[in-house]
């Protein structure tokens, strides 16, 4: 009976969602990386807009169950002042083209060879995701799956979309 009970338990808690937290008062760490081109993609440079920054790797189940709700929360999103930023862990471009391309999906990736980023940001486990409102503070995180595009996880977006300026009320 007991062991049937920590079953059930057991099997609830691995299907829930990752809680999202309040940052609190913390700093926005910076976050300026080079993308799968080249190009140099500076968070500071996307003022004005939400972001979502989601640290990931290939080798990182969650994160690749989570990939797709991630893209079609963008889909979903596409027109409104909303941008994404995925961060791989110290992984090679190759080995990161080749997954997106496997997996058919089309997020933006900057680089973090070295994981500097991935540590000034306290992703000290993946997937870790991190709400950036327009005047581009942590507004909120959630380490661990969560599928973005639909319950809490897009009324979160949504409400701080609707606090950006220029919103409509």
């Amino acid at each position: 009976m007991l062991a049937a009970g920590f079953a059930l338990a057991a099997a609830t808690l691995a299907s829930a969602e990752a809680p999202i937290r309040a940052w609190g008062e913390k700093p926005t760490p910076p976050l300026a990386r080079a993308d799968l081109q080249g190009h140099r993609v500076d968070l500071a440079a996307l003022r004005g807009r939400v972001v979502l920054v989601n640290f990931w790797a290939t080798w990182c189940e969650p994160c690749r169950a989570e990939m797709p709700s991630i893209e079609r929360l963008r889909s979903k999103l596409e027109g409104k002042p909303f941008n994404v930023l995925t961060v791989n862990y110290g992984e090679s471009g190759a080995k990161i083209a080749a997954f997106l391309s496997r997996e058919k999906l089309a997020l933006p990736v900057l680089l973090d060879p070295d994981n500097e980023a991935s540590e000034a940001w306290g992703a000290k486990g993946l997937p870790m995701t991190f709400l950036v409102d327009a005047q581009g503070r942590i507004r909120y995180y959630a380490f661990g799956e969560r599928d973005w595009s639909a319950g809490e996880s897009l009324a979160m977006v949504e409400r701080l979309l609707s606090e950006a300026p220029g919103a409509r009320r």
